[in-house]
């Protein structure tokens, strides 16, 4: 669904520096600058986008994997968080090759034209990038799973290996913070003008520098075990008094 949409006749007019259509602010940071579709067709576009993407395949996996727990049928339960996966991995995958994100905001009340709100730029790549990692985390033990290997197996080796969490959640920390660090809004206007954005943009900066500095901390350790568990039961025993327990 990588189909673009010619700018047609503007659903509403547009309004004053921070919202995005007739009535409709931006929501809070990070996710400023965003707009609402520029025609009928780009509004049906993104209409059908967000409807399958967040609300019919969730449904449909989330109904397979109740309907495993309520009928003792594991490997119904683990189609189901496949089909997640393969949904996170489909948002994330367009985010990523179209450099857009598109949301629903304001609920079924809202009138349909301003119901839905596109976000474009370099900001979408992070944003996707830590989508795809979070579908590939939940596909991946899925399909292990189905392959014959327990969920006690994969605790075992997690425990045992806690760089198996720890690298893809550094991973999508990252990604995260680059996202709240570049941001949707592209300030113009006069130098004056543009530091004013750049101070209510700082919230968002510092938010993502902060994200940052969570998934550096991660990452680091997490390599070191993996490259290294002879240094990270050092490192454990240095702070605890005793070696990772779980080998």
């Amino acid at each position: 669904m990588n189909d673009a949409v010619p700018p047609q006749r503007p659903l509403g007019p547009a309004t004053a520096a921070g919202e995005t259509g007739t009535g409709i602010a931006d929501p809070p940071l990070p996710f400023t600058g965003g707009r609402i579709p520029a025609s009928e067709d780009e509004r049906k576009l993104v209409e059908r986008r967000v409807m399958t993407q967040f609300f019919v395949a969730p449904a449909l996996s989330m109904a397979a994997l109740v309907a495993g727990f309520q009928l003792g049928r594991p490997h119904l339960t683990a189609l189901g968080v496949i089909g997640l996966g393969l949904g996170a991995l489909w948002i994330g995958a367009l985010a990523v090759g179209e450099r857009r994100l598109m949301f629903m905001r304001g609920g079924m009340m809202v009138r349909r034209e301003y119901r839905y709100f596109v976000y474009e730029g370099l900001a979408a790549v992070p944003y996707g990038l830590a989508v795809l990692v979070c579908g590939a985390c939940l596909v991946a033990p899925a399909l292990l799973f189905l392959g014959g290997t327990s969920l006690e197996q994969m605790r075992a080796a997690v425990l045992a290996r806690p760089s198996v969490a720890l690298i893809p959640l550094g991973t999508v920390l990252l990604f995260h913070g680059m996202g709240f660090l570049i941001g949707f809004v592209h300030r113009g206007g006069s130098k004056w003008q543009r530091a004013f954005g750049m101070l209510i943009d700082a919230p968002a900066r510092l938010g993502g520098l902060i994200l940052i500095a969570w998934a550096a901390a991660l990452l680091a350790i997490g390599g070191v075990e993996w490259l290294r568990p002879g240094l990270f039961d050092q490192w454990f025993r240095s702070i605890f008094g005793h070696p990772w327990p779980y080998r």
